[in-house]
This record gives structure tokens, sequence and C-alpha cells, in this order.
């Protein structure tokens, strides 16, 4: 199930590396990249974020347990409820390129942490979600009418460093092309034609246990043609 109690807020997106490749680029530039499974795109970037400006990202607060909120240089991300809890960009795009570090705060089993592309701009979790958990395995899943179910369904890949350790996921969504990468391996591909627009989101989900996720280093990019 979605969670319907956070209104997800995300206002600008954010640096680093596209899945560990050093591409120098400026906002605006159009820049080649070559990634597996893909092949090459022409990207240019859209915004950086380092979470180092405390007023630079909106925050949330629910006293039934979620905390959305910049803390120490990072982008922090908590639930104690069941089910998904996301936040969006305000920048719609049709096919982007998309990376962020997630470190868990706290030992999590059956809760997960990812980034979201084409996500609605109603703001109600439908998207698609690029998700990993502790345990070293990862999904790519569409929300949709309330729920978020599998079109790749929970996998184990070794690219995931399981446990209280960070890992950089990446997202593309070029036509009806979806691809997820892990520390800059590629894990899974699928297609689907349930959405073909969006912005671009965080989101972290929730079983038994409660979820405490930071993110940091998000950079987004638009691609120019497939």
């Amino acid at each position: 199930m979605k969670s319907k109690l956070l209104v997800g807020f995300i206002s600008c997106l954010l640096v680093a590396f596209i899945f560990s490749l050093a591409i120098p680029v400026t906002a605006g530039s159009v820049n080649s990249l070559t990634l597996s499974g893909i092949g090459t795109l022409s990207v240019s970037q859209v915004l950086t974020e380092t979470f180092d400006q405390p007023n630079g990202w909106e925050t949330y607060s629910n006293p039934a347990g979620v905390e959305l909120g910049i803390e120490n240089g990072i982008y922090r991300a908590y639930t104690a409820n069941p089910g998904y809890v996301w936040g969006l960009n305000t920048q719609e795009q049709t096919s982007v390129v998309a990376e962020v570090e997630v470190t868990p705060l706290t030992i999590y089993t059956d809760t997960g942490a990812g980034i979201m592309c084409r996500a609605a701009m109603s703001n109600n979790g439908d998207g698609y979600y690029f998700m990993i958990n502790a345990n070293g395995y990862y999904s790519i899943r569409r929300g949709q009418q309330s729920e978020v179910t599998a079109i790749v369904d929970w996998q184990p890949s070794n690219a995931i460093h399981p446990g209280i350790d960070r890992n950089i996921i990446g997202a593309v969504c070029v036509g009806d092309q979806l691809a997820m990468y892990v520390n800059g391996e590629l894990v899974a591909k699928a297609v689907d034609e349930t959405y073909s627009t969006g912005v671009t989101g965080l989101s972290v989900s929730a079983g038994a246990d409660s979820v405490d996720m930071a993110f940091d280093n998000l950079t987004l990019y638009t691609i120019q043609s497939p």
C-alpha cells in the first residue's frame, strides 16, 4: 500500500557522478553518456543538490510518525508507518537519468529506499519506484491506484552493500525502457508503457519496522535523445 499520510516534497533537484562515471558537465550543457544495457544517450544536467543548505529543501513533520527534512548535510526520510512515503520535485520530464546516494540510519530488514521517475504531479504516489533493501535485494515497482506492485520483483544482487552501508541507486526512464543501477552496476531492465511523463522523487517504504534513511548527492539529467 502507498501511504496517504504524506504529501511529499522535493522542490529542487540535486551532484556527483552519473553511475560512478566522471562526466564533466555544467547545468544546461549537452553531454554524451553511455550506459550498459541502454546505449549512448545525449543528456543535459538539470539540477544538483548536496543538502548543505538548511533552507534549501522543504520539510515535513507529522505526529503520526513521518519526518522529512535536512539534517547535517543530508536529506532524512523517516516513517514509522507501513507503506510508501515519497517526496517529489516540481519539474516535469519525459525521459530522465537520476542518481542518489542512500544510507540507512538504523538497521532495517523489511523496509526499503530508492528513487522515483515519472511520479504523478498530483502527488498521489503513482510512478516508477527503484528500490533496494538492507538484505541486498532490489526491485522496480509501479505505483498505481493506491497500490505499489512489482514490475521486477524483489531479487538479490551482489552489487548492493547490505546492512548499514551506503549505496548509490540509479534510474533510467527513456521511452518505455526502465533500467536500474546499483553502485554502477546494471541490475535490472524492464519495459512498461504505463507512464510517459512525470517528476522525479525519493521514496522510503516501511513494513513491520520503521525506516530511517539519509539521502545525499542527488543528480538529475534529462535525456535529449535516445
